[in-house]
This record gives C-alpha cells, structure tokens and sequence, in this order.
C-alpha cells in the first residue's frame, strides 16, 4: 500500500484519464484509469489500471468555470485526466487536470492491473 500522501503513483499516470469511478461499503474508492502507453507494458489482454483508495474521505472534481461534482457517476462522465498532482497542507491529494481539479482524501493506494494483479510502484 501507498500513503496517501505520496504523491508518485499519480505523477507516475500522467496523461491517464479516469474512466471509471465506485465507492463500495467500507469507504474504498476504485478509480479506473486509461494509459493505454503504460499499460502496454503490462501485457495480459488488460486495458486498464485501477487505483484502489483506502478510507476515501474526500472525492471532488472541479471543471473549469463550473461547480465542483461530488457525485461518482458525474466524475467518471467528465473523464478528468491526470497532468500534475501534489499533496496540500491538510493532506489533500490535488490532481490538475487540462480540464479541471480533482481532490482526493484517503489513508492508502493501491495499483491493480484491470485483470486483478497487483503492481507495485516500481513495476511501473
């Protein structure tokens, strides 16, 4: 698992475009994430990565020009994409985008290949 704090495995997926976003039960958020150049790498017949974010207590996109969206369905139909990503001084995670700002809240990461396997950082 990877703190929430550390801001690597996002600037690791610049260029990438969430896809897909779940929140299940016990506040774990699964964001599906296209980077198809990355994941080529990979192999296995898979298209994506999945981040898994546990204990998720922020999830907020913000467009440009428009009100933030907190409801999963409308973040994933907006497709942010990841250019940058830093780390505030409350412990939010800030992810820029060419089209808006999503921020993120939550205890730990984990990467997952959309086939099931895990990586670590450094496989990437």
């Amino acid at each position: 698992m990877i703190a929430g704090t550390d801001p690597t495995p996002w600037q690791r997926f610049e260029d990438g475009t969430i896809v897909r976003v779940e929140r299940d039960l016990e506040d774990t958020v699964r964001m599906w994430i296209d980077a198809a150049r990355l994941r080529s790498r990979h192999g296995d017949g898979g298209t994506l990565f999945v981040f898994r974010l546990a204990r998720c207590e922020l999830l907020r996109y913000t467009p440009l020009d428009e009100p933030p969206l907190v409801e999963l369905p409308a973040i994933a139909a907006s497709e942010p994409n990841i250019i940058a990503a830093r780390v505030l001084g409350d412990g939010t995670m800030e992810i820029r985008g060419s089209a808006g700002t999503l921020e993120l809240r939550y205890a730990s990461l984990a990467i997952e290949l959309d086939t099931g396997r895990e990586l670590a950082l450094d496989e990437l």
